[in-house]
């Protein structure tokens, strides 16, 4: 069965192998430099802290040409964003084995996913803006950004996919969805985020995703909600 790719995966996907697949020219290679500075002074200083004049400095440019790229502060840090986005993006492309059964299935894409999410450096550009958000909610933007990060996780096509297969049934796939980050994800990445836990081993990730993997098929399995119908009677006339 060929696997359909969401829409916005695939677009950050193109956007992430359209810049490995050419040299940078000076000037691109500046802008990078300066959005790599960015991002480090954003983590270390806090958005509201940072200021354009530490950028520059640890990009190894002038005022003038970190304004020359972006307009303003606000200007780079959505572009850090999306730098982000398109960055990580590329490391969601893992296929997981179709023809393990359900369970282990969804323990080897959440494990992979989360090998990402748990990123030190993605964990800590989070949690500066988290930290920031309360006084400035417009910073808010940096968990949506315009992209579905539930497509780009590969959740809303594999619950689709495992659907037309027979092993998953559901009414509501927002629902389904919703309860699959919630179980496998939310526990370890929001945990991190928030500093309530120090870094989460490979042992870890792995009991707390198959705990969530077996709770959502108990759920949305096909056999189990088979199981939860009642059989349908026959009126007697």
């Amino acid at each position: 069965m060929k696997r359909a790719t969401d829409p916005t995966k695939k677009r950050a996907r193109a956007a992430s192998k359209a810049t490995a697949s050419k040299p940078l020219t000076l000037t691109e290679r500046k802008r990078e430099d300066i959005l790599r500075a960015a991002a480090e002074v954003f983590r270390h200083d806090g958005v509201r802290g940072a200021s354009t004049d530490a950028i520059a400095e640890r990009a190894g440019v002038s005022k003038r040409t970190l304004y020359n790229h972006f307009a303003s502060k606000d200007a780079l840090f959505d572009a850090v964003i999306e730098r982000y986005w398109q960055r990580f993006s590329a490391r969601f492309d893992e296929e997981t084995d179709a023809a393990l059964d359900l369970e282990s299935r969804i323990v080897a894409l959440s494990l992979a996913r989360l090998q990402v999410l748990l990123d030190p450096e993605l964990i800590g550009f989070f949690r500066a803006v988290l930290g920031e958000s309360m006084r400035t909610p417009e910073l808010a933007r940096v968990w949506g950004h315009g992209v579905d990060a539930l497509a780009l996780l590969g959740l809303r096509a594999f619950v689709r996919e495992e659907r037309e297969r027979g092993r998953l049934r559901f009414d509501d796939e927002e629902v389904a969805i919703a309860q699959l980050w919630a179980l496998c994800f939310d526990p370890l990445f929001w945990t991190s985020v928030l500093l309530m836990r120090a870094r989460v081993s490979h042992a870890e990730r792995e009991a707390t995703v198959r705990e969530g993997a077996k709770t959502f098929i108990a759920r949305f399995g096909a056999q189990a909600t088979a199981e939860r119908t009642p059989p349908k009677t026959r009126s007697v006339r």
